[in-house]
């Protein structure tokens, strides 16, 4: 009778909170829209920029690049949109440029895109230069970008100390506090409390922090999903582990489980992001070189051809490719396209259809080519200055990972032993003071390496901005956190099963 009055009261509030909820959503749904269309553009704005500077350095107008950019739904998902709904009122509707670019901008919910077109018109409108105007947007964005870099350091900062306050200090004092009920009054509700809190509480609020992290830092429209892929085969392998009956302590055989849910992930991830790396630091340089070739007098396919004997680290196997088929005669365009459908890289892709831009419209000359390295370098050089920024963060949470084990080995032992001295008093042992077992000291330093685990997947995110980078943290702070607990054993006389 009771379940049944309780699930009557349980719908009725359902169907009291259903209409506000739908009112809410249909309410909020304009402007959610137009908020994640703004922060997908922005993430875009600085290669779109640049990509109109380039081809407009030969002589190509921003409104022929935004017609090629249409085209570009592999590339550049969030611009090609924006591109799109300026030229249907052109093309569709048949609206003059400058009205179409007014109410574009009218329109768009990105600020900076918005003062772009603003100031585009204004510059046809009084006959200035076009080309000049569009270089000058571009060096303001890269120093927009650069401002926002120090002021997502500096956000990302303050959530790294959130996050190692709610994991670490609010964990030792609930342990602290749990763990003193448990051995005053033999009463293990505050144990469960604690379980629940390192097994529920510390994975949901970290899943937040992501949250958070994803909406602060700048993302590319290009996720590799092999890493996570892998992730998901290795689960199950990680549960078989659990349930096999290994004869070794509870801790150690968690630790072989989680560990071996992110081994081989952590092994593709690496792999990746060197390839991904290489080929990014070895680009400016090598459409630099194809500058200085074409400064000479060579094309741009001998260029190519002059340059496969030079090393470019990860980027020399494509090169000497690229040169091999345009020796076979096989067009520029054509090979260049091949390359950015073989690499996995955004930024590469980025230059790569670019560079076949350059060559479409004007034959790839020195300007364009000149003009190309330098976008391609400050583009290199700002993922640099970001990852740098980002890098300290992932000491914090490591510290967090580490403390989190630390504290549960120490605490155990400054809260077990006293009460193990008193029981055997004379004067206190009516008082029935409880010690920890080993069993509950073994599921307590599971909860610990569980929960470095957990951290490791935020260090990641915090550090690199991808999760998937976190396989490599998860990984080394389980390690860290299996071996401190032998190694503290060594000094700290604690028992675990």
């Amino acid at each position: 009778m009771a379940v049944a009055f309780a699930t009557g009261i349980l719908y009725f509030a359902l169907g009291m909170l259903a209409p506000p909820l739908v009112f809410l959503v249909t309410w909020k749904s304009p402007k959610i829209s137009q908020s994640g269309r703004s922060a997908a553009l922005d993430n875009e704005y600085p290669f779109m920029i640049g990509f109109m500077e380039v081809l407009a350095g030969g002589g190509v107008s921003p409104i022929s690049a935004l017609r090629r950019m249409s085209k570009m739904e592999k590339i550049f998902p969030a611009a090609s949109k924006e591109a799109k709904r300026i030229l249907v009122d052109i093309d569709v509707f048949g609206t003059d440029p400058i009205t179409a670019f007014e109410k574009a901008a009218k329109f768009s919910p990105h600020k900076a895109f918005t003062n772009f077109l603003y100031g585009y018109t204004t510059v046809l409108k009084t006959g200035g230069n076009v080309t000049d105007y569009v270089g000058m947007k571009m060096k303001e964005t890269f120093d927009l970008r650069a401002s926002k870099i120090k002021r997502t350091t500096d956000s990302i900062g303050t959530l790294a100390e959130a996050y190692l306050t709610v994991t670490s200090v609010l964990g030792i004092s609930l342990f602290t506090l749990y763990q003193t009920q448990a051995i005053l009054t033999r009463d293990s509700g505050g144990m469960t409390s604690l379980f629940i809190f390192s097994f529920l509480g510390i994975p949901v609020i970290s899943v937040l922090f992501v949250w958070i992290l994803d909406g602060l830092q700048a993302k590319q429209p290009f996720v590799d999903m092999r890493p996570y892929k892998l992730f998901a085969y290795c689960l199950p392998l990680g549960v078989l582990i659990y349930l096999l009956p290994i004869p070794v302590s509870y801790p150690l055989k968690v630790s072989m489980a989680l560990i071996s849910t992110v081994l081989g992930p952590t092994i593709v991830t690496n792999r990746y992001t060197r390839e991904t790396r290489g080929l990014e630091n070895a680009l400016p340089d090598f459409i630099r070189d194809v500058a200085e070739g074409r400064k000479v007098g060579l094309p741009p396919e001998g260029s190519i051809e002059a340059l496969a004997t030079k090393d470019y680290g990860k980027l020399t196997p494509a090169v000497r490719k690229m040169a091999s088929q345009i020796s076979w005669g096989l067009s520029i365009g054509k090979v260049i396209s091949t390359f950015v459908s073989d690499v996995r890289s955004w930024i590469t892709k980025v230059a790569g259809t670019l560079m076949v831009e350059v060559v479409d419209v004007g034959g790839g000359t020195v300007k364009s080519f000149s003009e190309m390295a330098d976008f391609t370098r400050k583009v290199n050089e700002t993922e640099s200055d970001r990852r740098a920024a980002l890098r300290p963060f992932v000491f914090v949470v490591y510290m967090s990972g580490i403390l989190l084990v630390f504290s549960t080995f120490t605490m155990v032992y400054f809260l077990s032993e006293p009460a193990a001295v008193l029981a055997h008093s004379p004067y206190t042992a009516n008082l029935g003071l409880a010690t920890v077992d080993p069993g509950t000291v073994s599921v307590l330093l599971v909860t610990s390496i569980f929960d470095s685990w957990i951290v490791g997947f935020v260090a990641g995110k915090m550090g690199n901005g991808a999760v998937s980078d976190g396989f490599k943290h998860a990984l080394s702070l389980v390690t860290i956190s299996i071996v401190a607990i032998y190694v503290t054993g060594l000094f700290i006389p604690i028992k675990f099963s």
